[in-house]
């Protein structure tokens, strides 16, 4: 070190080395920033790429300049060059491994046995099981649609093995994944994931099937789902189960509580699929040409199978089905498709598509089931009532969000006597107070 560097005064010394850690921050934060609201224009990921490494080397380029005066060190821009430019070939590597680096294709999910196609006039080819009443047995009239959840979750064999057996009942049942999701194929552009689109999908199925009115069961956000159905198609709903729904609509407002789940530490998601989360604010383009919906169902992965225990009561997870063991020995690709999450649940705050209104004219025989262990809050449940005229609430003990995983029987008998006109199985609840406190 030179004589000019050493008598230096200790504050320019110390302001020095805060300045570039300063620095370093605002090249991370510029690096973030500027791609994702150029994103808005440029879909181009390695446009974006490219404007990421220059703004962190500039950034920091300036920061290190302004270190090196403080200091008084000699050559100021060459220090600042070849700090920032060993810094950024850093940044650089660090930002292809964690985000651009494309991941194993996680392969198609599994069909099952009794898989079958529909190629709707909407466009969506989509993947549905049915499970018809056994020989002898009189067919019901109104079949049995289930809309599950998510957005962008499946069917699972769990699914068909309770709401299969109201077949036995006489009825048809009908089992599908939405566009986007399990077997379903995936739309082209992630935008077309709509509210709207899945509504008009689900009366495309209607017709389908060849029934002028249906018994929908709405599970979690396919409730939301049922909801927005009934509001734009009146008069094709011959009744209707609600399994733990959130808010009817605005589900933004919802509080997730898992204090009685036993959901264990949930991994941080992979950087690659948060980049692409994100980028489906500003551009899905940009978000999809980064990461693909098949390879987003991969990298979920993780997540589901830590996440698993939310569905059961705390203790329970040894109730979960066969399905999740599976799965977490092999870690084979089940299908939920992460975007729809991301792209159909902000479309709830538009005031337009509300059903709150037309749903308070809707007569529709209806019930919903309520499970003591559900993480969605219980406002969503007096969301409905206080909405819909002709609707029961059933509170379900030491259940969790598949009331069928810990309280099948009892889940089944309600069902069977709600769809068959008999006597309630169990007291509804009575007034808004949560059941559980």
């Amino acid at each position: 070190m030179r004589p000019a560097e050493m008598s230096r005064p200790w504050p320019a010394r110390t302001g020095a080395g805060i300045v570039l850690l300063v620095a370093l921050v605002a090249a991370l934060c510029a690096a973030i920033l500027l791609p994702y609201f150029m994103a808005r224009w440029w879909a181009n990921i390695p446009v974006l790429a490219f404007l990421s490494v220059a703004s962190f080397f500039l950034t920091l380029w300036l920061g290190g300049r302004l270190c090196a005066h403080l200091w008084g060190a000699n050559a100021g821009a060459r220090f600042a060059t070849q700090a920032a430019g060993v810094l950024t070939v850093v940044f650089a590597i660090s930002l292809y491994w964690l985000v651009l680096k494309p991941t194993p294709d996680p392969g198609n999910p599994a069909p099952f046995e009794n898989t079958r196609y529909w190629r709707l006039p909407t466009g969506s080819r989509i993947a549905y099981s049915e499970i018809d009443p056994p020989p002898g047995v009189a067919i019901k009239p109104d079949p049995v649609v289930y809309v599950h959840g998510g957005p962008g979750v499946r069917q699972f064999h769990f699914d068909q093995t309770i709401y299969g057996s109201l077949a036995k009942e006489g009825f048809k049942v009908f089992l599908y994944d939405q566009a986007g999701s399990g077997l379903s194929d995936f739309l082209p552009n992630i935008r077309d994931y709509t509210i709207g689109r899945a509504v008009e999908d689900l009366e495309a199925v209607r017709k389908e099937i060849g029934a002028d009115k249906m018994i929908l069961v709405g599970h979690s956000f396919g409730s939301t789902l049922v909801a927005s159905y009934m509001a734009k198609h009146p008069g094709h709903v011959a009744k209707v189960i609600f399994h733990s729904p959130g808010h009817i609509w605005n589900l933004h407002n919802e509080q997730i509580d898992v204090s009685r789940t036993d959901v264990k530490e949930t991994p941080f998601p992979s950087l690659r699929l948060v980049a692409a989360l994100l980028l489906t604010d500003q551009n899905p383009d940009a978000a999809q040409n980064l990461v693909s919906q098949r390879e987003a169902e991969g990298l979920l992965i993780p997540l589901e199978d830590a996440q698993s225990g939310s569905l059961v009561c705390k203790g329970d997870s040894n109730r979960l089905p066969e399905d999740f063991a599976a799965f977490r020995t092999t870690h084979a690709n089940p299908g939920i498709n992460g975007y729809l999450v991301q792209y159909m649940f902000p479309q709830t705050l538009l005031a337009a598509e509300d059903p709150h209104e037309a749903l308070r004219k809707d007569h529709t025989p209806a019930i919903l089931l309520y499970p003591e262990c559900n993480y969605v809050p219980w406002s969503g449940a007096v969301d409905f009532r206080k909405t819909m005229p002709n609707l029961k609430i059933y509170y379900i003990p030491h259940a969790g969000h598949y009331i069928q995983f810990e309280q099948e029987d009892l889940m089944r008998r309600i069902m069977i006597a709600f769809l068959l006109d008999q006597p309630d199985v169990i007291a509804p609840v009575r007034g808004d107070a949560d059941p559980r406190s």
